[in-house]
């Protein structure tokens, strides 16, 4: 596994029967840490003291690097629904990919529209520079919008439930969320009551703009998507009006992987 043994055959295995602990020998057992270097000297941040950076200050204390509205579903049955929505929401608003290229397209078509000839449309300059492209956004001090899908929400245990609004908690709760719209059909297993659960976990005050949405209380799914995008418009209204400001750098939180 992963390069490493894991286990010897003790006889010969059949396709298709089962690897027991009467046919396999562990091999891994025997493995030992062994000699570590356990002294660490500390760096010298002289060099970053009353240094800042421009982040979005959050009512719990946290800073953000980065200012995100969420969609989320409570069920992968609202996947659908969240295609439906990331369609009618992203490219209008500015965040699509390659959003630079549908500006130089649109910037053709005034062109053709003012009876610019062939010639001086081929020598026009239609190049969106990245900054040109932000500051054409609608919400300019929003950086995006991330849909969040997954498989999850329904079947399984009670406890895969817990698990996922727990995921789903934290990624509300991250100082680069501005708030969240959340999908929920009504009988699923991760019930909106887990999830706010799991984000008082976290965020005992937390006050965040969070629009929670039921299928089943709705009605039709037509009106579902359309209260969603409502909803989420306001949202981006209310997270436009945050803009960056200074912050100490005790305040950066760095990613790392596997846990660290």
């Amino acid at each position: 596994m992963y390069g490493v043994l894991v286990g010897k055959a003790q006889e010969f295995i059949p396709r298709g029967t089962r690897i027991t602990t009467r046919n396999v020998k562990h091999a891994a057992s025997s493995f030992t840490v062994g000699e570590r270097k356990l002294k660490w000297q500390q760096p010298d941040v002289s060099k970053f003291k009353n240094r800042s950076f421009k982040g979005f200050h959050r009512k719990d204390g946290k800073v953000g690097t980065a200012n995100y509205w969420l969609v989320i579903p409570l069920v992968f049955c609202e996947n659908r629904n969240l295609e439906v929505i990331r369609e009618a929401l992203v490219a209008e608003l500015g965040y699509g990919r390659n959003q630079n290229k549908r500006a130089e397209v649109s910037r053709l078509i005034e062109y053709y529209k003012r009876g610019s000839s062939v010639e001086e449309i081929m020598q026009a300059d239609i190049s969106v520079q990245v900054e040109e492209e932000k500051n054409q956004r609608l919400f300019p001090n929003v950086d995006g919008i991330k849909f969040l899908t997954h498989e999850g929400g329904c079947g399984g245990t009670r406890q895969d439930a817990q698990a996922l609004c727990g995921l789903i908690a934290g990624y509300i709760t991250n100082p680069n969320t501005a708030g969240a719209t959340i999908l929920s059909l009504g009988c699923q297993n991760a019930q909106v009551e887990i999830l706010l659960g799991e984000i008082k976990k976290r965020d005992e005050n937390f006050s965040k703009p969070l629009f929670v949405l039921e299928q089943q209380k709705i009605g039709k799914e037509s009106d579902l998507i359309t209260e969603a995008i409502k909803q989420t418009f306001a949202g981006l209204v209310h997270a436009n009006g945050m803009v960056r400001k200074p912050a100490s750098l005790i305040h950066l939180t760095i990613g790392l992987e596997c846990g660290g």
